[in-house]
């Protein structure tokens, strides 16, 4: 058992400072077993807590007791605390220490001086839970940031704690392997009795763990089943939180009479079986209305330009790209993709993870040359002699699928100003232009130009990395996925942000990610990847239209759109090409009350 008694910590302990404390008073029980979910949204001490279970911090008063043992006493039993509480961090370059995936999961049962053959089989599982086999003998400084989440997942697991706590461990992994983790976490807690400590933003993830703590400003602001905890929606959302939009759901639908649904739903099951009910008490018409709409897929090497006069800003041909090309270890990332961006679009690339999304990225920044095909840029072949990739990396900009490991600088307003500098810029223009790059992200010139970047919140520090970017004055804004790791409320304000940016630079916007979640909203047209090819272009609305096969690739759905493919057995009219909640609702009353 964990026990946490009136545990209080500070990153500061110098009181002139005047910095609040990361934890405040806080008492909680963890029994083996359990399955138990943290939310609360960026610095309200998730972090923090996570740290103090793994004795990692040790807390200024109070005591943080692990199977009794005190995790401040050092020595022997400090060994012990460590063994039993496996911790997946939030950052999964802070725990990958391997050079290969095999030996890095390896790593951890070889230090508990298992015998080979027990080490063998606990790599083995650990890898198929994590879909990682075909990737075994892969350097880590190869992989993305989501293979290498996938590897610090595997690498605790097979360690096989007492007690594990994973910090945001599924912001980088796709619709299936979440599935499978979360599956594996159940099996875990119920069959062996390890307890389970799930740090997330996801809401709709932890609607079947037994306790769910809500977390505000140091201090547990909630505690109960998820059905307790959704039920007070209100309140959640004073703190920055959200409930599972099929909670959502099932209160408006309640309101509309759907009498037969639970007082809060946590599943899309849940409304499956009232739907079905609905439907036999009306009296059905005509469907055609409710049909789905057909779906026009588009070309690769059709993609729609606005002006057919104009030159694209970037097309490729037959584009295939092989890392380690030659090498035993050659390994084929693009395959004859064909592609075309015109200028001041906004345009978001979709796939699973190893869908070459990344780089493709490279390649469209000037990082790389493709292996073999054409590339164009603003209708000049890149292979040309006289052309000199360096055109582009000026008018390309990228923020990173993890913005903060851009920020090298002591202050913001050197970190900003990097770029210009390299230009040599004079002074008084650099200035200018840091102002308004920070200016342009929602953060006042005078209030941080001089702030240490140590000392930014996460989502301050993902503005600062798109403010240096765009003190570069780029032509092309490209954003790898830059929503990990963020809670509600800072997802919102940076999708605010990359909206306003889109409005009023009328720059071409590039958006890569693995889910539809994000990039429905911002673009105009959707380019789905996989295994290094082009499966199909469209509009938002014509690729969900498509969900069952974007769920076959591995691709995260947005939330409308999993809610609509999870009724189709009970409501096959039921269309999935929704954007958002109120059109799910929507929906739902006219399918199944066959309004007209």
């Amino acid at each position: 058992m964990i026990e946490i008694k009136n545990a209080t910590f500070t990153y500061s302990v110098q009181e002139e400072e005047d910095v609040p404390p990361a934890l405040q008073n806080m008492s909680l029980t963890i029994r083996e077993g359990e399955t138990v979910a943290i939310i609360g949204q960026n610095g309200s001490g998730k972090s923090t807590l996570t740290k103090l279970l793994a004795a990692i911090v040790f807390p200024q008063s109070g005591s943080v007791l692990v199977d009794e043992l005190p995790t401040d006493a050092g020595g022997e039993d400090i060994w012990t605390i460590r063994q039993r509480v496996g911790v997946v961090f939030q950052n999964p370059d802070d725990q990958l220490i391997a050079s290969t995936i095999i030996d890095e999961i390896a790593f951890g049962p070889e230090n508990l001086g298992l015998p080979r053959a027990e080490i063998a089989a606990r790599v083995q599982e650990a890898m198929q839970i994590l879909d990682l086999e075909a990737y075994a003998q892969m350097s880590i400084s190869e992989l993305s940031v989501s293979l290498k989440q996938r590897v610090a997942i595997a690498g605790v697991l097979a360690m096989r704690p007492r007690y594990l706590v994973l910090d945001e461990p599924t912001t980088m992994i796709s619709g299936h392997t979440v599935q499978r983790l979360l599956r594996t976490i159940q099996e875990l807690a119920h069959e062996q009795g390890i307890a389970v400590i799930y740090i997330t933003h996801f809401m709709q993830e932890i609607v079947s763990f037994d306790r769910v703590i809500v977390m505000d400003a140091g201090q547990i602001f909630m505690d109960g089943t998820p059905a307790d905890v959704f039920a007070r929606g209100a309140e959640l959302q004073a703190v920055g939180l959200e409930v599972p939009m099929v909670t959502h759901v099932g209160q408006t639908l309640r309101a509309q009479g759907w009498s037969q649904l639970p007082e809060v739903v946590l599943t899309p099951e849940q409304l499956a079986l009232s739907a079905a009910s609905m439907q036999h008490e009306v009296p059905a018409v005509n469907d055609e209305r409710n049909a789905r709409k057909s779906v026009t897929t588009v070309s690769p090497h059709m993609t729609a330009i606005d002006d057919e006069q104009r030159v694209p800003l970037f097309m490729l041909k037959d584009i295939s790209y092989i890392h380690r090309s030659g090498t035993p270890f050659a390994l084929t990332a693009l395959r004859q993709l064909a592609l075309t961006i015109p200028s001041g679009s906004a345009v978001g690339l979709v796939g699973p993870t190893g869908s070459g999304k990344s780089t493709l990225i490279d390649l469209l920044a000037g990082l790389i040359k493709p292996t073999s095909g054409f590339f164009f840029f603003e209708g000049i072949d890149t292979a040309a002699k006289s052309f000199k990739l360096t055109r582009i990396r000026s008018q390309v900009g990228v923020v990173f699928q993890s913005p903060e490991s851009q920020i090298f600088e002591e202050t913001v307003g050197k970190d900003v100003s990097f770029g210009p500098r390299q230009r040599k810029v004079p002074l008084a223009e650099s200035r200018r232009l840091v102002q308004e790059s920070l200016e342009a992200v929602g953060l006042l010139y005078e209030d941080f130009r001089t702030r240490y970047t140590y000392a930014l919140s996460g989502g301050q520090k993902r503005r600062v990395a798109i403010a240096g970017v765009l003190a570069l004055q780029p032509e092309v804004m490209i954003f790898d996925e830059p929503m990990a790791g963020l809670d509600p409320r800072g997802r919102d304000e940076l999708f605010a942000l990359i909206q306003r940016l889109k409005q009023l630079t009328g720059m071409t916007i590039i958006y890569a990610s693995s889910s539809l979640k994000d990039v429905i909203e911002l673009v105009d047209t959707i380019h789905v990847l996989d295994k290094g090819k082009l499966v199909f272009s469209g509009t938002p609305r014509e690729t969900l239209a498509r969900a069952a096969e974007l769920r076959a690739l591995d691709i995260a759905l947005p939330e409308a759109t999993q809610i609509a493919l999870s009724l189709h057995s009970q409501v096959p009219t039921l269309r999935t090409d929704m954007l958002d909640r109120t059109e799910l609702e929507t929906e739902l009353l006219k399918t199944c009350f066959r309004i007209p």
